[in-house]
């Protein structure tokens, strides 16, 4: 009888792990501390522009942008167009080394990619957008 409960209970907890992988509320993403939602949701911390340079270069000069800020990439996902990012207090004064920063990286055609810099504390997203697309204007 006990195994039979054990197994049970191992069933259940499989079934409702497997459940909340295959939600449409990503529930597992946010259990892991990798859900976007948040980011997607933002308005008044939303910084945009668009850049004349193709989808995966935008990309890598922003991670490698990033790197310089001494931030740290907590994820990154090239098909879907984000990063990640925490940890710019060294940087920036308004925020604390946990505050996160989305940046989104589409791709509008061939030869265009639109940015957009991402945080629920809008005044690190303006200041760090500043600053990235200064470095991506005169990045050659």
């Amino acid at each position: 009888m006990r195994f039979f409960m054990r197994f049970f209970s191992i069933l259940i907890f499989v079934f409702l792990f497997l459940m909340m992988s295959c939600s449409v509320l990503d529930y597992s993403t946010r259990m892991l501390g990798f859900s976007i939602v948040k980011f997607k949701n933002e308005n008044s911390g939303r910084f945009v522009k668009i850049f004349a340079m193709q989808k995966k270069d935008c990309f890598n000069k922003v991670i490698s942008l990033i790197k310089t800020f001494e931030a740290r990439i907590t994820h990154k996902n090239f098909n879907k167009g984000y990063i990640v990012a925490f940890n710019f207090s060294k940087d920036f004064n308004c925020c604390l080394d946990s505050t996160e920063i989305a940046i989104f990286v589409t791709k509008i055609d061939d030869f265009n990619s639109k940015i957009e810099v991402i945080s629920n504390n809008s005044l690190l997203a303006q200041m760090l957008s500043i600053r990235l697309f200064n470095k991506l204007d005169h990045r050659k």
